[in-house]
This record gives structure tokens, C-alpha cells and sequence, in this order.
């Protein structure tokens, strides 16, 4: 029998990934060169929950809560309360990718050769997918991806109630995996014949969606609405930017070299890939940000599943390339990991520029040793984590209330439009000005 958990290669894997991963995030935050506003805003969500306090985030101008319904955010409270900063939160998303290798291992190495189960498992923890969750900030769906993992892993390996207890929490991750777990439900009673547990799944996901759709976030939300839904889209959506969502699919079945093409789990990844493709938001369509992630754990154990499936001889009509495949598609998976990291966020770890901080952001971070802990800041994409940290109130794009600072970095991508000009009947003084870095104090209003 194979040394699962035990296997040294296994463990060398995991801590690989792990250091991979935080070197990339912490890096493009330490340089000062965020993805989004997304860092920013977990990271005043989560200080909040630290102080059981309602997640309303100032960047956004409303309740967490009341965008997506994600109380698995407040899992990151221990981390948070030994090392508040925004480092932590990259550092336990990089540790959840690192234990999802394990449950892909475990269903590797009960199906295939050790082996096999080795190079499968170094090809999924560095899988595209998942470098673009490290690379792009910080979400919940970090959370989502060892649950999967571990869910679809047992169902490879016929724990069906292990399958069940796995995917139950993946509702409180965010309110579109619902749907994940119904495909999971369904898998299990129409692969597996377990029907009463697969209902029942089912029935517990679409549930949890619809009333995190249609009641949790319209309660908290500003519009009163679900604001992904009421977008322009849905099925006619569907039609539209092939040319982008084409070399999607492509891709995303690349990294197991079409094997899981071969097995009925592949059709769990479905509801994922289908909510961005209605969208009619192009950003949703392709590889970039962190929402291919949570398909990724699904590919590859659907591989391995398709694999033992070849070599079993099921269905019996296989031909052409697929004994090939069942013969060499783990070697093909390792070297696909190899070939997509010169395309995929992996390439940053050997650029340059990953690891050089510029003028401006050692400029920004001496401005924002001038403000006084506990402040109301507008400010620019590179500030706003590190402000919020601190337990500042920040705005970014805010135009309403007359901040007590401004901290522009006109040098940053996308500035928002945050001057003085912006707040008549108030008064600021400049106390900083460097390299594109301006920080204004607010000293009075206007009579």
C-alpha cells in the first residue's frame, strides 16, 4: 500500500506550493502593486469581525455582507488576531491552496500508481488556477478550494458520507457555491446511486443560494437588490465572447491533459464555469483573477477518476488516444504544470519588477507614517490595505464626505478622483509632496 498522507514527496509538494505562493502575493504586496481594491477590502472586513463588529467596508460603502454572502471570512480571525495585517490574509490563502494538494493526492494514490499520484499532485498544487488566486489579492473562495478538494476526493474514493459533510460548508463560502454543491449532490445520487444523500445536498444547496440571492444580501445591500443578477446578462449572455471563453474551456482541461474529459465529475466544475459565462461582465470569461480556482480540484480528481476509468476499460467503446492518455497523462500533467507556468502568474517569481518597490510607494508608505492611527483617508489602490490595517476608515473613489486626509499617489493605476477640488467649504494643507505622492490634512470648513 502507498505511504498517502505520509509521503515525504507528498509534504515537499505542499510546503513548495505554500512558499511559491506567499513569495508571489506577498511580494506584489510588499511592492505596492495590488490587482484590485479586493485586499483593501478584506482586510477592513476581517478587522471588523476582529472586533465582533459588523464587516462594513468604508472602500466600498457598505456591509460586506451585502455584496456576497461569505461568513467564511471570519475564519480568518486566528491568524488575524496573532498578525494583523494584510500579509496574514495572503499567507492563509496560500496555506488553504497547500492542504488542498492533500485530498487530490489521497484520491490519486488510491486509484493510481505512487507515482503517478505524485506528479498528479505536483501538477495541481502549481496549476494555473491557483496561482492566479495567489496572484490577484485575496478572496473567500480561498476557502472553497480544500473543500472541493476534499469533497470531490472522497467521492473518487466512494466515502460517500464524507462526500456530503466535505461540501456542506461550502454555502457559508460564498452564495454561488450552492450550486457547486448541488452538482456535487447530483453527482452523488446519479454516479454513485446514492439518491437520498444526493437530494438531500442538492436541496441544502440551491437553498442556501436562493436565500443568500434573494433575501441575506438584498437585506444588507444599499440597492436592495443581489448586484451581480440585476446586471445585464444571464442566458442570452451566454451566446456572446466566445473568442474569449473558447480558450477558457481549452485551458482549463489542459492541465490534466483531456483525461477529465473521461469522467462524470467533470460536470461538477458546470455551475462554476456557467454563472461567468452568462455574465454579462467580460471580465468573468477568462483566466485571469482568481475565479477559475475552485475548478481546478474538480479537473483533476475528475482526472484521476477518468483515468482509472480508462484503464479500467470503461466504457468498453474507448479508443484511439485515450489508452495513450491512461498511459501517460500523468507524466503529461507534470510537464503541461511546467510548460503553463511561462504563461501563467508563476512567470512573475523570475521577473524583476516582482521584487523592486518604486519611488512612489516608498514615498506613499512615508506619507502614511504621518497619519495619525484610527483616521478617515481617501486614498489610491496601493494605500487602502495597509490604511485599513491600521483601522483607518478608508474611501477610495469618495466624493460624499470631506475626509480628515487625502492621500493621492497620482502614479498608481487608476486614480480615483479624490482632490480638495472635490470637497468645497473645506480647507486642506498640504504636508507631503514626492514623487507623485500628495498628502493633504483637512484643518477646517469653510463659514
Amino acid at each position: 500500500m502507498p505511504r498517502r498522507p505520509g509521503d515525504p514527496w507528498l509534504w515537499a509538494v505542499c510546503a513548495a506550493v505554500f512558499a511559491v505562493y506567499v513569495v508571489l502575493s506577498v511580494s506584489r504586496y510588499a511592492v505596492g502593486n495590488p490587482a484590485s481594491w479586493d485586499l483593501g477590502i478584506f482586510t477592513e472586513a476581517v478587522r471588523h469581525y476582529a472586533h465582533f463588529q459588523a464587516p462594513v467596508v468604508d472602500i466600498r460603502g457598505m456591509d460586506a455582507m451585502g455584496d456576497h454572502f461569505s461568513p467564511v471570512d471570519a475564519l480568518f480571525l486566528p491568524a488575524w488576531w496573532l498578525a494583523p495585517s494584510p500579509v496574514t490574509l495572503l499567507v492563509v490563502q496560500a496555506a488553504l491552496a497547500a492542504v488542498s494538494i492533500v485530498p487530490v493526492y489521497r484520491a490519486a494514490a488510491a486509484r493510481l500508481t505512487v507515482v503517478e499520484a505524485r506528479l498528479v499532485a505536483a501538477a495541481y498544487g502549481f496549476s494555473w488556477g491557483l496561482a492566479s488566486m495567489a496572484w490577484y489579492d485575496v478572496h473567500e473562495i480561498a476557502f472553497a478550494v480544500p473543500l472541493i478538494a476534499c469533497s470531490l476526493s472522497a467521492m473518487a474514493r466512494s466515502k460517500h458520507r464524507a462526500v456530503v459533510w466535505w461540501a456542506v460548508p461550502l454555502v457559508f463560502v460564498k452564495e454561488d457555491q450552492g450550486f457547486t454543491v448541488v452538482a456535487i449532490g447530483l453527482a452523488l445520487a446519479l454516479v454513485y446511486g446514492k439518491r437520498l444523500a444526493g437530494a438531500l445536498l442538492a436541496a441544502w444547496g440551491v437553498g442556501w443560494s436562493l436565500l443568500a440571492v434573494y433575501v441575506l444580501i438584498p437585506d444588507l445591500n444599499p440597492g436592495h437588490a443581489y448586484p451581480y443578477w440585476s446586471q445585464d446578462g444571464h442566458l442570452a449572455g451566454l451566446a456572446a465572447g466566445w473568442d474569449v471563453k473558447g480558450p477558457t474551456l481549452v485551458v482549463l482541461l489542459l492541465p490534466t491533459a483531456l483525461v477529465a474529459l473521461r469522467s462524470p465529475l467533470a460536470a461538477i466544475a458546470v455551475p462554476s464555469i456557467a454563472l461567468r459565462f452568462v455574465s454579462s461582465n467580460p471580465a468573468y470569461w477568462g483566466t485571469i483573477w482568481h475565479y477559475n480556482a475552485t475548478v481546478m480540484p474538480i479537473l483533476f480528481v475528475a482526472a484521476i477518476d477518468g483515468l482509472a476509468r480508462i484503464r479500467a476499460g470503461r466504457p468498453t467503446w474507448a479508443r484511439g488516444f485515450w489508452p495513450y492518455l491512461g498511459q501517460y497523462a500523468p507524466s503529461m500533467m507534470a510537464m503541461g504544470a511546467v510548460t503553463l507556468a511561462l504563461w501563467s502568474p508563476l512567470q512573475n517569481l523570475w521577473q524583476p519588477g516582482t521584487y523592486k518597490t518604486p519611488a512612489h510607494i516608498t514615498a506613499a508608505r512615508a506619507a502614511e507614517q504621518m497619519i495619525p492611527a484610527g483616521q478617515t483617508v481617501n486614498t489610491t489602490l496601493p494605500e487602502l490595505a495597509p490604511l485599513a490595517a491600521r483601522g483607518d476608515d478608508v474611501y477610495y473613489f469618495n466624493d460624499r464626505t470631506a475626509p480628515q486626509w487625502i492621500l493621492l499617489d497620482t502614479a498608481s493605476w487608476n486614480v480615483p478622483v479624490a482632490s480638495v477640488s472635490h470637497f468645497p467649504g473645506f480647507t486642506y494643507r498640504t504636508l507631503f509632496h514626492r514623487d507623485g505622492v500628495v498628502l493633504e490634512q483637512r484643518i477646517s470648513a469653510h463659514r
